[in-house]
């Protein structure tokens, strides 16, 4: 009834404001900026209340009280890194008026859909007939917070590589265990492709220096780690990388998958003459989808693009003078610090002494007694792992601890950029890691590499959990103005699917960039002078379907099997894997044999040496393609050819291949068929699922003009739940504007 009544005091009635398309998008239209955001809390309540509510619940670790004690496990994940109420206040209080003001009225929007659903019966059936409880600001700032940790956050690997150094220590290659931490977790790859070109990067006396380190430093760094087996660093490593949370997200359709790709092509590359942007946030794919879409008009606002239930606001999208699209990083903001315990509440600091915070955070169970669950902090950050019985403590440090709602300041204020200028603004308060692409109606074009990225100490690994000393502290935060970033770049066009910023950007503990990255996919796919909006509709079909190994893989079969003898399955499927042109389309046998022997040829190169790494999964995706390229071709520190020849090696791998291709499909290799990825969340399923979540196309026109795919569908239910099925299964694209 407040809700109702708050309504009232603002003076509109609940439809006027909102006019929804043909497609069931909200377009909201409102007198005033807090009007406006009421209404969209509204519209989206409307459209997603159920994923709102697990969505809330998730991120504040109380999903088993209302679903029960399966959920206890991720929701006491969530809570032992988790803000207290108190601190999520206090996020909300730091921010700009207006932010707060989007917050403070997108939650009574949220109220006043619930209030009259409940009223009218129109609840979702999920909640079985129970009006939830008010929808608070400190929801929608703790999905923030989660999402922003989400998908903003970069590092915290320094756990896994410690385990993968003491599983390693197990297996044939334990001598030179090392060695081969050193090929999986290279530091830096000159031959990756970067999104700034070299010749538009910035000048050498600008460019940060990175930890340098020797084989030496990190005996050195190792020795002052304790020696762990695996099974104690597992459970850590899975709270570290939040497995548990991440699948129950997974499992009900709120975000849970990371990776994006951008195109932003300026005025001397597109064929009209206008900036053209391409944003593809790669979210997964779930019904309903995890993020929604609208527009919002009202005296300094006129957006429209992508949000995410339950957080107010457009983040990916484009205003009258601005379009913008946000990528992961991969950024490294996170460390794991190892401090020695002193008893059960203090640890060692340098020559001090320091207790322990211990924060009791009630879990609550359907069904069950509340539990408690004890979160410990360190004044680096809270402990997700302690081993021999306190003798150690492993810390969480991530420099964005309390700020992560800065971010958000930064995209509210994108909604009034219209310069190159206006975004260098807002770059220095972005404290989550983000590649940030943009185009202007005036012409310009840019990327800016934003978060918080630690300056660390020289001599340490950054590859292993640093030692908990004063010595390794981190000594600052690199300036915005050091980072990677350009402004109308030579070439006329900016690409990016997460990969590496700049040549000097090293991996630091994740390795992520290498020589063969998926990047090149789009830059091969807009190999023309001049580009339109239909050269990037075609790029991104393009790109859903074809093999990102195949330029660097399929010359070594094709040595390998040049002269090869075997059994007339072999022969014949050697045919169609020698004919394989890249083309990773469903149906076809050389697409299925060249997949499953670049599966095979992990085991075979790779199994004597390390094991399977606890399962066949787990080494695939150890076996990044540039380390695996490197190995088959002799440019590791450990041999994993091992006397063998790299064609004999291949060959082994296609008869492992075929062997398993003929067992489970037949003799005949004409049948077997290439199963691309799938949108499984429409109906139909759609075939090609290597694409965005949500897809915006934005030619920056004097009147932008945008067309937009959101599968399956803007609601949960009703005839807007998968209305975009069809749309995502042509690869077409419908108009999205802003209200006048």
């Amino acid at each position: 009834m407040v809700a109702l009544l708050a309504l009232a005091v603002l003076g509109a009635s609940v439809a006027s404001p909102i006019v929804r398309d043909g497609y069931g998008v909200p377009h909201i239209l409102a007198p005033t900026w807090e009007e406006a955001f009421f209404h969209a809390g509204y519209a989206v309540a409307e459209d997603r209340l159920w994923q709102m509510e697990l969505s809330r619940r998730l991120a504040q670790g109380k999903m088993a009280e209302l679903l029960g004690p399966e959920y206890a496990k991720a929701d006491r994940e969530t809570l032992l890194t988790a803000y207290t109420p108190e601190e999520l206040d206090a996020q909300f209080q730091a921010l700009s008026s207006r932010a707060k003001a989007a917050f403070e009225n997108y939650a009574k929007g949220v109220n006043a859909y619930l209030d009259k659903a409940a009223a009218e019966g129109g609840l979702p059936p999920q909640f079985g007939g129970r009006k939830p409880e008010p929808w608070t600001v400190r929801d929608s700032v703790a999905i923030a917070v989660r999402l922003f940790r989400l998908f903003g956050r970069g590092g915290a690997g320094e756990l896994r590589n410690l385990a993968a150094l003491a599983y390693l220590q197990t297996q044939p290659c334990k001598d030179k265990a090392l060695d081969v931490i050193d090929d999986l977790a290279w530091q830096n790859d000159p031959e990756a492709p970067t999104t700034v070109d070299p010749a538009d990067d910035l000048p050498a006396d600008r460019r940060p220096t990175f930890p340098r380190f020797t084989r030496a430093d990190t005996l050195a760094h190792l020795a002052k780690l304790p020696k762990l087996n695996l099974l104690e660093l597992l459970p850590a490593l899975q709270i570290a990388e939040r497995a548990e949370s991440t699948a129950v997200a997974e499992r009900h359709g709120l975000p849970s998958r990371t990776g994006s790709y951008a195109i932003v092509v300026g005025p001397k590359r597109s064929a009209t003459g206008w900036p053209l942007l391409v944003s593809g946030p790669q979210m997964g794919f779930s019904k309903p989808s995890v993020v929604h879409e609208m527009s919002i008009s009202a005296p300094g606002i006129a957006v429209a693009g992508m949000d995410v239930p339950g957080v107010p606001g457009v983040l990916v999208g484009h205003t009258q003078r601005l379009a913008w699209a946000l990528t992961t990083s991969v950024a490294d903001t996170e460390d794991v610090v190892c401090l020695e315990g002193q008893g059960q509440d203090a640890y060692r600091y340098g020559a001090s002494s320091r207790k322990l915070t211990v924060l009791p955070l009630p879990l609550r169970v359907r069904g069950a007694p509340t539990e408690t669950v004890r979160q410990i902090r360190t004044h680096l950050g809270p402990v997700i792992l302690t081993a021999r019985n306190g003798q150690w403590r492993f810390a969480l440090r991530s420099s964005f601890w309390m700020r992560e709602l800065e971010s958000y300041d930064t995209l509210v204020g994108l909604y009034n950029a219209a310069s190159p200028n206006d975004v260098a603004k807002l770059g220095p308060k972005a404290s989550m890691g983000f590649n940030l692409f943009y185009a202007t109606a005036q012409g310009d074009i840019g990327f800016a590499y934003l978060g918080r990225v630690p300056l660390r100490t020289d001599g340490l690994d950054p590859r292993f959990p640093t030692p908990g000393e004063p010595e390794y502290d981190w000594k600052g935060i690199l300036p915005f103005d050091r980072m990677p970033q350009v402004v109308n770049p030579g070439k006329g066009l900016l690409t990016n699917w997460n990969n590496k910023p700049a040549t000097w950007w090293p991996n630091l503990d994740t390795p992520v960039w290498g020589r063969i990255d998926r990047v090149d996919l789009i830059r091969a796919a807009l190999d023309r002078e001049k580009l339109t909006v239909a050269d990037l509709e075609q790029a991104l079909w393009t790109i859903a379907r074809r093999s990102e190994v195949f330029q660097r893989r399929q010359p070594m079969w094709r040595a390998a099997l040049a002269d090869f003898a075997g059994s007339p399955t072999e022969m014949d499927a050697a045919r169609y894997l020698l004919a394989f042109d890249g083309w990773m389309i469903e149906g076809s046998p050389g697409a299925a044999i060249f997949q499953a022997a670049n599966d095979e040829l992990v085991s075979a190169l790779l199994e004597p040496h390390l094991g399977t790494m606890l399962g066949a999964e787990n080494l695939r995706r150890v076996a990044q393609p540039t380390f695996l390229q490197n190995a088959l071709n002799g440019r590791t520190a450990y041999d994993f050819l091992a006397g063998r020849k790299r064609d004999e090696v291949l060959r082994e791998a296609f008869r492992r291949a075929v062997a398993k291709l003929a067992e489970t499909r037949g003799n005949d290799p004409s049948l077997w068929r290439f199963e691309p990825g799938t949108i499984r969340s429409t109906d139909p399923p759609v075939p090609y699922g290597n694409r965005g979540t949500f897809i915006q196309i934005v030619e920056l026109r004097p009147m932008p003009r945008a067309r937009t795919v959101l599968p399956p569908g803007v609601a949960e239910s009703g005839p807007h739940a998968n209305d975009q099925t069809p749309l995502a299964e042509g690869w077409r694209y419908k108009p999205i504007s802003i209200r006048p």
